[in-house]
């Protein structure tokens, strides 16, 4: 594969500390920016991720797992604590998540700070997730507007978590706000019901394009996924797997999307404002592909390139 743009990767890395049937818990490193950030590397993308990660034990792990799948880390390190997730897997292997993130490493920075250093050179920033809760996600979403009027595109993984909020209302509002800004926007069902939307999901997901969102990724689980643009609808169903869990699914998924219109030359310099029909199939069925790896393992564990 050959990377044609450049992606810069700002938001959460955090440890899943994963809840076993014997009750104890086993560390995995994790976030979804930072899986994503992981995944794009392993499918050889030319990626940096800018967010700091902590000096602590976890930090060391968190950061020695982006060096082995060639992801540049340029947001250097902070004396504040690793983020930690409780994660507990149900009958299905789905996690349900406990977030511990005051005054941790990956928010030691001001998105501002990201303007000033880490986008020479960039073609594609992202953000998303945690990084989108009150108070920080009003200067993403400020961010994002400035990194779109450089001319860069921009990309938003929604992936909710109200469950950590105080004020719900305030969240979906700051989160719907920042979708706007993005070219690529990726949510799930799960996403759109807590941005208030309690109907068909694909309909709410139409109601997501824009003058800036060109392109719609939705993530229906089990039933599949749905690429939007104003010209035309592509669905593509699920893989047919043995599952293990399905943590960090949705980030391979996503990262397999990005990357097969990465080596189709839709995002770069001078790509199309709205990829061909064509290649957004293309993108869907990688991003599958990647998924279905990553569902057959325990906790996010992107698949290499050769794999797919």
């Amino acid at each position: 594969m050959r990377a044609r743009a450049n992606f810069v990767v700002c938001g959460e890395a955090l440890i899943d500390l994963i809840q076993r049937p014997d009750g104890l818990l086993e560390p995995k490193p994790g976030g979804s920016p930072w899986n994503l950030a992981r995944a794009l590397g392993r499918l050889g993308c030319a990626v940096r991720y800018r967010s700091p990660l902590s000096l602590d034990g976890y930090g060391g792990q968190l950061a020695a797992a982006l060096d082995e799948s060639g992801v540049a880390r340029t947001g250097g390190r902070s004396a504040r604590p690793t983020s930690l997730a409780l994660v507990k897997l149900d009958a299905a292997g789905h996690p349900d998540y406990a977030f511990y993130r005051e005054g941790v490493a990956d928010r030691d920075l001001r998105p501002g700070e990201v303007l000033r250093t880490g986008l020479e050179g960039a073609s594609v920033f992202h953000v998303g997730s945690l990084a989108l809760i009150p108070p920080d996600g009003a200067a993403w979403r400020e961010l994002l507007a400035e990194v779109a009027r450089q001319g860069l595109y921009t990309s938003v993984d929604a992936n909710m978590r109200p469950m950590v909020v105080p004020d719900r209302a305030a969240y979906a509002a700051i989160v719907a706000q920042v979708l706007a800004q993005a070219r690529v926007v990726k949510v799930s069902d799960e996403d759109l019901r807590a941005l208030g939307h309690a109907g068909d999901p694909l309909a709410a997901a139409r109601g997501l394009l824009g003058p800036v969102t060109a392109v719609v990724v939705l993530t229906l689980g089990p039933q599949g996924a749905w690429c939007l643009t104003r010209e035309g609808e592509h669905f593509q169903p699920a893989p047919a797997v043995t599952l293990v869990d399905t943590v960090g699914a949705g980030d391979c998924f996503y990262a397999g999307f990005l990357a097969a219109l990465d080596e189709s030359g839709c995002l770069g310099a001078g790509a199309p404002g709205r990829p061909a029909a064509e290649r957004l199939i293309e993108a869907l069925a990688f991003g599958s592909r990647c998924a279905a790896h990553d569902l057959q393992r325990a906790g996010c564990d992107p698949p290499w390139r050769h794999e797919v």
